[in-house]
C-alpha cells in the first residue's frame, strides 16, 4: 500500500462528508473518494436505540454495480445481540472494530442470518467489515460500517484511515439527526394545526339556545366556573347539549386561546385507549412506526373534554386519576414523565353511583371529577326553548343543505313539536328538522314546511338527572313567534283569512280557529282592499 498523506485524505474526505444535509449524497461522495485508498464497496450508517431494542438504518450507499445488503429500515435486536452491542460500545478504548471473517463473529453471523436478504448465497455472505462507533460528548449517536464482499481484506492501515474520519462523520451524523428532528417537529406542528383546525370547524355554528330561559341556570353556572381551574362535570341525557356547554366553559376561560381537545371515550377501542389518550413512542408496539402525542399532551396548557367518561375502562381510569393528582403522563413504551397543565371537563349520561357499586367506576376518580357538577335538563323539561330551536335549526340546516330559500314551519307543526316529549332531546329535534328539509327540497318557496312528527305515544324517558322547571301553559316567547308568523302570512294574503290562498289555508287552520287565535293575540282582522282597475275608455 502506497504512502498516503493523512492530512490530505482527512481534508478531502471531510469536505465530502459535510458537504450536504442529504445523508445519502454525502456518504456516496465520501465512499467514492475513499474507495481509491481502501477496498470499500458499500457504507452504512446506523443508530442503536436501546430503549426500543432496535437498530435503525439511517442510510446505505454503494458503488455503482455493487449489490446492497438490503438492510431493513428498523430491526428488532435479540437479547444476545443487545448484550454484544452494549458490551462493544461500553469499551471506551475500542471505537473501531475489524471483522474479516463474519462466520467467526457471533454478532455479525446472527445479523447476516436474520437481516440480510435470504436470496444471497453463502459465498456472497463472505464479507469483511470495519465498524466505527460515532461518539460526541460521551454520547453514542450511531455507528459507521464500511464493507467489502471479500474475506480477510482489511488491515490495520485501513482501520487507521477510517478512524481518521471519526470526527467529521460524528459531526455530520449529529447535524443530520438534528435536521431530521426539526423536520419531525415541523410535521408534528403541521399535524397539530390540522387537528386543531378540525376541532375548530366542529365548533362552527354552535350557539346556546335557551340561555335566557330553559338553560339560564346552566349558563350562569358555566360562566361562574369558567375562570377557575376546577374540574367540571356535565350531567344529562344523551343529546341535551353537553358539548356546547363544554365549549362555553373553555372559550370564556383564561385558556380560551389554548388547545381545546375533545375525546369521546365511548368511541375508543379498548386496545387503543392508552395510545390515544397518552400517546406512544416509536417502536412501542408493532404498528408504532413513529412517535405519537396523545390527547392529554395535545391539550397541554388548555382544556380536555372527556365525553362519556363512564365508558372508560378501569385501567384508563387509574391513569386519568394520576393526571388529576399529579398533572403528569407517560407515553406508551416511554420512560420519560411528561408534565401537563390541563383543565378537565367531563360529561356522562350514566348513573355513576350505580357503576361505583358494581365496581366498574373508581370511587376515588369520581370524587376527583365531581367537584363542580352542572345538570343540563332534558328538552321535555324546557319546552319554552323549542320554538327558538326550531327556527335556529331550520335556518342552519337550510344553509348546510344549500337551499335557495328557508322554508317555514306551519303553526300546527310548531304547536305539536312543542308538546312532544323528545326522548332523544335536542339531537332528535335537529335530526327531524334536517330530514324534513331534505324531503321539502323542490317545493315552491312559499310552501310551509311540514314535519314527520313523532308519535306522542312514546313513553317519557326517565332519567336520574331530571330537573324540575315550572312550565307555563302559554309562553311569552311562543306568543311572539306566533304573532310574527301570522302577521307575515296576513301580509302575504293582503289580510285575506278565508278561502283559497287565504291565511287559514296557508297556516293549515280552520278560518274560525285562526280568527280566535288572532283575537287572543291582539292581531287586527282588517283586510286590505285590492286596487281597482280604471274602466276602459
Amino acid at each position: 500500500m502506497e504512502s498516503i498523506d493523512e492530512n490530505i485524505f482527512f481534508r478531502n474526505a471531510t469536505i465530502r462528508i459535510c458537504g450536504s444535509l442529504n445523508i445519502e449524497k454525502a456518504m456516496l461522495n465520501c465512499l467514492t473518494y475513499i474507495a481509491d485508498f481502501l477496498p470499500a464497496c458499500g457504507m452504512i450508517i446506523g443508530l442503536y436505540e436501546p430503549e426500543q431494542d432496535t437498530l435503525r438504518c439511517i442510510a446505505e450507499v454503494l458503488l455503482k454495480g455493487e449489490k446492497k445488503l438490503i438492510v431493513p429500515p428498523t430491526m428488532k435486536v435479540s437479547k444476545k445481540i443487545k448484550f454484544l452491542i452494549e458490551e462493544f460500545w461500553s469499551d471506551d478504548t475500542e471505537t473501531i472494530h475489524i471483522i474479516n471473517e463474519p462466520e467467526k463473529d457471533i454478532m455479525t453471523k446472527i445479523f447476516l442470518k436474520r437481516n440480510i436478504n435470504e436470496k444471497l448465497t453463502l459465498s456472497e455472505k463472505n464479507m469483511s467489515f470495519i465498524g466505527l462507533r460515532l461518539i460526541i460528548d460521551n454520547n453514542q449517536i450511531g455507528g459507521l460500517i464500511v464493507y467489502n464482499r471479500k474475506k480477510q481484506i482489511y488491515t490495520k492501515e485501513h482501520e487507521k484511515l477510517i478512524k481518521l474520519l471519526h470526527a467529521p462523520f460524528t459531526i455530520a451524523m449529529s447535524n443530520i439527526l438534528g435536521y431530521q428532528k426539526l423536520i419531525k417537529l415541523k410535521e408534528i406542528i403541521t399535524d397539530e394545526n390540522r387537528f386543531l383546525r378540525r376541532e375548530l370547524l366542529d365548533l362552527s355554528g354552535d350557539r346556546i339556545i335557551g340561555s335566557n330561559s330553559g338553560l339560564k341556570n346552566v349558563v350562569l353556572k358555566a360562566k361562574k366556573v369558567a375562570p377557575l381551574q376546577s374540574p367540571v362535570l356535565l350531567l344529562g341525557e344523551t343529546g341535551v347539549g353537553k358539548e356546547i356547554i363544554a365549549n362555553l366553559i373553555h372559550y370564556t376561560s383564561m385558556r380560551k386561546d389554548k388547545p381545546f381537545i375533545k375525546v369521546n371515550c365511548g368511541a375508543l377501542a379498548e386496545s387503543l385507549i392508552d395510545s390515544e389518550l397518552f400517546g406512544h413512542e416509536k417502536g412501542a408496539f408493532t404498528s408504532a412506526s413513529s412517535l405519537k402525542r396523545g390527547r392529554f399532551e395535545r391539550a397541554n396548557h388548555g382544556t380536555i373534554f372527556l365525553d362519556e367518561i363512564g365508558e372508560l375502562p378501569l385501567c384508563a381510569q387509574v391513569k386519568l386519576l394520576r393526571v388529576l393528582q399529579h398533572q403528569e403522563i407517560e407515553r406508551v413504551g416511554g420512560t420519560e414523565t411528561i408534565t401537563v397543565n390541563i383543565r378537565i371537563i367531563c360529561a356522562t349520561n350514566r348513573n355513576i353511583e350505580e357503576m361505583m357499586k358494581s365496581r366498574s367506576f373508581r370511587n376515588d376518580l369520581w370524587f376527583r371529577l365531581n367537584v363542580f357538577p352542572i345538570v343540563i335538563p332534558a328538552l321535555r323539561e324546557r319546552k319554552q326553548d323549542i320554538p327558538e330551536l326550531i327556527h335556529y335549526f331550520i335556518k342552519r340546516k337550510a344553509k348546510d343543505l344549500k337551499l335557495k330559500s328557508v322554508p317555514k314551519p306551519s303553526w300546527e307543526t310548531i304547536e305539536h313539536l312543542s308538546t312532544y316529549d323528545w326522548p332523544g332531546n335536542v339531537r332528535e329535534l335537529e335530526n327531524i328538522i334536517e330530514r324534513s328539509l331534505i324531503l321539502a327540497q323542490g317545493r315552491h318557496p312559499s310552501e310551509v314546511l311540514n314535519f314527520e312528527i313523532p308519535s306522542n305515544e312514546i313513553k317519557n324517558k326517565k332519567n336520574n338527572f331530571s330537573v324540575k322547571i315550572d312550565q307555563q301553559k302559554q309562553l311569552p316567547l311562543l306568543d311572539e313567534i306566533n304573532i310574527t308568523y301570522i302577521k307575515q302570512v296576513l301580509n302575504l294574503t293582503r289580510g285575506k283569512i278565508h278561502g283559497p290562498g287565504g291565511a287559514a289555508e296557508i297556516l293549515g287552520l280552520n278560518p274560525n280557529t285562526l280568527r280566535t287565535r288572532m283575537e287572543k293575540l291582539g292581531i287586527s282582522f282588517k283586510r286590505r282592499q285590492k286596487l281597482k282597475k280604471s274602466p276602459e275608455r
